[in-house]
């Protein structure tokens, strides 16, 4: 638990805690009940209920988990200063865990100081302070194109193949018309290499520009010798583990760019004949349409960085670069080592 000593006027410490949710109207509309009280903040994209007993700020966020995933986003606590923040980080290094910073962090409509922290079992948590309410309209007109459209909620705008479901010749979508492909333990499905492909191909087809895909499943460091093993439990529905450079070549080829792991499980699950298998989520975008040049400034901490389009960021200087290529790092996991001098850093509903 957060302790701070604290005066009868100082703020008092709140747990927090954010839920992925499938209709964010509906579940305002429950946890209103629940709690019997309105929403402290409702929006399109966000919502957050400020419970008094116990003190606790409870936020929703409108993204669906797949079969494989959870609800619970991540948790957290507010605090009251900068400094309540900092003695957290100062606990936190000096036990040996690895803390990542932000501040003036533009998170559920508010300017914040945070840190950000995963335990053993990678579970996400926070630790932050807010300096300034942030008006939603101002945050709106911060974003341009596909990045400030809500979309309607009365269509599908993903698709999911599960490592049980057949395979299908097509998805059953148009072209540039989902906003996600999620393939959960698809490579570990009992499908030929050319149906997999297929399905990286079709994903390539249905998703709009700046879509992405997601792929889910268990990986090996390496070539499993000889037959594949008999896993226990759920795994026994894998009939295939790939090596874990297959399914991102195999997005490359397709034509994906900002590829990246999101997880890679610290232990491994299973292990056979010396071959660690490992659970891997992979992301990747389908590249945008445009002409339009961006600038960023990568701030460190190594002297230059580079993409995998070859581009060189040298720390400190100002780099033009393609629409695609800044919607791919603004996206991704090293947003944070870059500005985007063009557009303000815009909220993405992730938190209080």
């Amino acid at each position: 638990m957060i302790s701070e000593a604290k005066s009868e006027s100082a703020p008092i410490p709140k747990f927090h805690m954010s839920l992925n949710v499938t209709d964010l109207k509906r579940s305002v509309a429950f946890y209103g009940a629940l709690f019997g009280l309105e929403p402290a903040k409702s929006f399109d994209d966000y919502a957050k209920f400020e419970l008094e007993d116990p003190p606790v700020i409870f936020s929703l966020t409108p993204h669906p988990a797949g079969p494989a995933g959870g609800v619970l986003g991540h948790a957290g606590f507010k605090v009251p200063s900068a400094e309540a923040v900092e003695k957290v980080r100062q606990r936190l290094v000096a036990a040996g865990y690895a803390v990542r910073c932000q501040e003036g962090a533009m998170c559920g409509y508010r300017r914040q100081n945070k840190l950000h922290v995963a335990d053993p079992d990678g579970t996400q948590w926070e630790v932050y302070m807010v300096e300034e309410e942030v008006a939603p309209e101002s945050i709106h007109r911060s974003l341009e194109g596909a990045a400030a459209q809500i979309e309607p909620t009365d269509e599908p705008t993903a698709w999911e193949h599960f490592v049980t479901n057949p395979f299908p010749e097509q998805i059953p979508h148009e072209d540039a018309s989902l906003d996600e492909v999620r393939l959960v333990g698809t490579f570990n499905a009992k499908l030929t290499d050319d149906q997999q492909r297929s399905l990286i191909r079709e994903a390539r087809r249905v998703l709009k520009p700046g879509g992405r895909v997601l792929v889910h499943g268990l990986m090996a460091d390496r070539p499993i010798p000889g037959a594949m093993p008999t896993l226990p439990g759920l795994a026994t529905m894998v009939s295939r583990v790939p090596v874990q450079t297959f399914p991102v070549d195999d997005l490359a080829k397709a034509g994906f760019v900002g590829i990246q792991i999101t997880k890679y499980s610290d232990k491994a699950w299973f292990e056979h004949d010396g071959v660690e298998l490992r659970e891997l989520k992979i992301m990747g975008f389908q590249p945008q349409v445009s002409a339009v040049k961006r600038r960023v400034l990568y701030k460190g901490p190594f002297a230059e960085a580079m993409d995998e389009f070859g581009t060189v960021y040298p720390r400190g200087q100002r780099v033009e670069v393609s629409e695609a290529t800044w919607d791919v790092l603004r996206r991704g996991a090293a947003a944070e080592t870059f500005l985007f001098l063009d557009l303000p850093t815009a909220s993405t509903g992730c938190c209080t």
